[in-house]
């Protein structure tokens, strides 16, 4: 019986470390849901993509030796490119009004603009409320209701970026 308890342990805590080191997507709001789509460019013609939505006061974490979510094969030190949106709930059978995240840029001039946000492959993006929101000016990129933080493997902060997404030649804000 001790046996088989150290195995069941031993592949707990395996699985348990697993999780740290994995990009996860904490959606850290109690009233909107978070889309995530890993951006895969490296030498396909159309860019192949994984994309997981996580619900209020969810998480969702893959290990980017994975090659669904990691398809580029970023390495451990690297930093995978996402799109990511805000996803508040509406009125019931009202379209759902996706809020944009990140930086926008238009790096191609025959496709659209990208809103995009850069995290590290073993750390974390987590949406939140903005605090310093103020309800009585129009949400904008200079006044986002809502943050996304791209967080390192040991908890610091390595970029924040606003929800709507900003213009690659506006001032970020911290």
């Amino acid at each position: 019986m001790r046996p088989a308890l150290h195995a069941v342990l031993l592949s707990g805590a395996l699985l348990a470390s697993g999780d740290a080191l994995a990009y996860c997507v904490r959606n850290a709001l109690p009233d909107a849901a978070v889309r995530a789509t890993v951006i895969a460019l490296k030498g396909l013609a159309v860019p192949k993509v994984f994309a997981e939505t996580v619900g209020p006061g969810r998480e969702f974490c893959c290990n980017p030796k994975n090659a669904d979510c990691n398809p580029d094969r970023i390495g451990d030190e690297g930093f995978a490119l996402f799109q990511a949106e805000v996803q508040p709930r509406g009125a019931p059978g009202a379209p759902v009004l996706a809020i944009k995240c990140g930086v926008v840029s238009a790096a191609d001039p025959r496709k659209p603009p990208l809103a995009h946000v850069a995290i590290p492959v073993r750390g974390f993006l987590r949406v939140e409320r903005n605090a310093r929101f103020d309800a009585r000016r129009r949400p904008a990129a200079d006044n986002p209701p809502y943050l996304l933080q791209a967080l390192t493997a040991d908890n610091r902060v390595s970029a924040v970026y606003p929800c709507p997404a900003r213009a690659v030649s506006e001032t970020p804000r911290s």
